[in-house]
């Protein structure tokens, strides 16, 4: 059987103020495309189906068309466990119900792990937990980090698991060695604190990973699919992927992802980055010869729709502000006008250029000249 594993969707995340619901949905349409080219028997989600624990109805809706896609229409069965972005309880509702549909949803972890039996594979769902969980399953046990907790999770499935199978683990964990995007935050945040050793899974065929955003190996038989949309700059050059494993021939391969557009940076003296081609790619612009203002921004954004970030640099060199869309979109008119006046005149306005401007604002949404 040829088995899909994906993970961290983070369905209704936004990047820098910008809304990824639109390259979500095409991602949603290259996954069924997948499915039905490779002759995909099941697919795996390792956890972070959703962004928030309480998502919006727009990313709950995708979600419901891609299982609904992937269960009723294409007849294929879906594995998700929840991750530390999920609301388990929320995620997993109705489960013995969805179960009949092909879906089996996994949102906190029990002590006894029955897998879920796909040909000659079996699958055993570890969703994200936290070490007071596994001290409440296994009070005999002495669990004193996370990879203690994480080592008596796999040892318990280890005392009865068949080793004629193809024994695949489904984690959302930190794995020693791996290595960090910037928009892998929880594990940022946190730290070493929550990280497990890569040999905890060494008794697996394969462990489908999830909750770093860069897709790569930790080991031979253990993977991060990460992301299958870029959610930060330092994954600009990074190329999204699903990964499919063939259970009959253990062949790990991987399938390419295209979105609508790429996140790329584009770095120059203001100059060169003007000059570059028009793009509705999602850009970063890095100005090397001059402040980021909003004079420069505002000039950028004409080129480039979908423009996340100006960093401009100070008159030593050194880096300087940053402006993002997010902030522009936050900014009261006051703030525009102050912004202006700094960059522009290097003061700040007076009180009859902000009363001028006041009056100026206040024609134009009522729809009167300004003359």
């Amino acid at each position: 059987m040829k088995i899909l594993h994906t993970s961290d969707w983070h369905l209704g995340i936004s990047v820098h103020g910008i809304s990824m619901l639109d390259e979500q949905r095409h991602f949603a349409e290259e996954l069924i495309g997948i499915i039905k080219d490779n002759d995909i028997g099941a697919v795996i989600v390792s956890g972070d189906v959703f962004d928030s624990t309480v998502a919006s109805g727009e990313a709950i809706s995708l979600y419901n068309d891609i299982a609904t896609a992937i269960c009723r229409d294409l007849g294929v069965i879906l594995i998700v466990i929840a991750g530390n972005h999920d609301g388990a309880a929320r995620l997993s509702s109705m489960h013995a119900l969805l179960e009949k549909s092909g879906l089996y949803v996994y949102g906190t972890l029990e002590r006894d792990i029955k897998p879920i039996i796909l040909d000659n594979a079996a699958v055993y769902p570890i969703p994200y937990f936290n070490t007071d969980k596994v001290r409440s399953l296994y009070p005999d046990e002495e669990i004193t980090s996370a990879d203690t907790a994480m080592n008596c999770v796999c040892n318990h499935i280890y005392e009865n698991m068949d080793n004629k199978m193809f024994n695949i683990a489904v984690a959302h964990a930190f794995v020693s060695g791996a290595e960090l995007s910037e928009s892998d935050r929880s594990a940022v945040i946190v730290g070493t604190s929550v990280m497990v050793s890569k040999s905890v899974f060494d008794k697996f065929s394969y462990t489908a990973l999830g909750h770093l955003h860069k897709p790569q190996n930790v080991s031979d038989f253990a993977r991060y699919s990460g992301t299958p949309v870029k959610y930060s700059f330092s994954e600009a050059s990074v190329m999204k992927s699903v990964t499919v494993i063939d259970t009959k021939t253990g062949e790990i391969s991987e399938i390419p992802l295209t979105p609508i557009h790429d996140m790329r940076v584009i770095k120059g003296t203001q100059e060169e980055v003007l000059s570059a081609e028009e793009s509705e790619d999602y850009i970063k612009a890095e100005i090397t010869d001059r402040y980021a203002g909003m004079e420069i921004f505002t000039a950028l954004k004409e080129k480039f729709p979908n423009l996340m970030q100006v960093v401009g640099k100070t008159e030593n060199g050194s880096e300087g502000t940053t402006i993002s869309a997010e902030k522009m979109e936050k900014l009261s008119p006051d703030e525009i006008l102050k912004n202006f006046f700094e960059d522009i005149y290097g003061i700040s306005p007076d009180s009859g250029q902000a009363e001028m401007f006041a009056a100026a604002l206040e024609k134009a949404e009522r729809g009167d000249g300004l003359e």
